[in-house]
């Protein structure tokens, strides 16, 4: 059996003496689809910041593609692709902008970002608003660009913080048939 793509044994995060994340343990396999359930404050966020490598846990151990997030942040970061409780799109660019942006970030090829945006495009069901400033479009839009945007360097792993948040349950339901 093949190293999981993340394990954490005993994770915990505590701020001062308020313990957000309590020695959890897991394992998430490649192909796997893995949730974290529970009532608001029960640690969720934290705990995906701590993979996501920008948070720094308080003890225990976790490994995200074989490597400590604490000593390998960056090299991790390369290879997520990550949709937060709130989009973070910059909204004076156009959707294709976007995408094009996002992905040069990640050192991709122009070549390369302009044929995964066509991609997405019909992914996220935008097609049609490629030219259209993000100020413009609806939550549910922007909504599916965060995600579309996350998948633009064809992450290893991918981390969705509340993805449904904002969309109607038709395009719900379709955003789970696609992922």
């Amino acid at each position: 059996m093949s190293e999981p793509l993340i394990s954490a044994r005993g994770l915990t995060k505590r701020y001062g003496d308020f313990t957000a994340v309590d020695a959890i343990d897991f394992d998430v396999a490649k192909g796997e689809s893995f949730g974290l359930l529970g009532p608001n404050g029960a640690g969720k966020s934290t705990t995906m910041r701590i993979i996501a490598a920008t948070s720094q846990r308080t003890s225990g151990t976790i490994t995200i593609l074989g490597r400590d997030p604490e000593e390998h942040g960056p090299q991790i970061r390369a290879h997520l692709g990550v949709v937060p409780q709130q989009d973070n799109l910059d909204t004076e660019l156009t959707v294709t902008e976007n995408l094009f942006i996002y992905g040069r970030y990640f050192g991709l090829s122009k070549k390369f970002v302009r044929t995964k945006i066509e991609e997405l495009l019909e992914f996220a069901q935008l097609e049609e608003k490629r030219d259209v400033k993000v100020d413009a479009l609806s939550g549910g839009m922007k909504r599916r660009l965060t995600i579309a945007r996350a998948l633009v360097s064809e992450p290893d792993i991918l981390m969705l913080d509340e993805p449904t948040t904002g969309l109607d349950p038709q395009a719900r339901h379709i955003l789970w048939d696609r992922l």
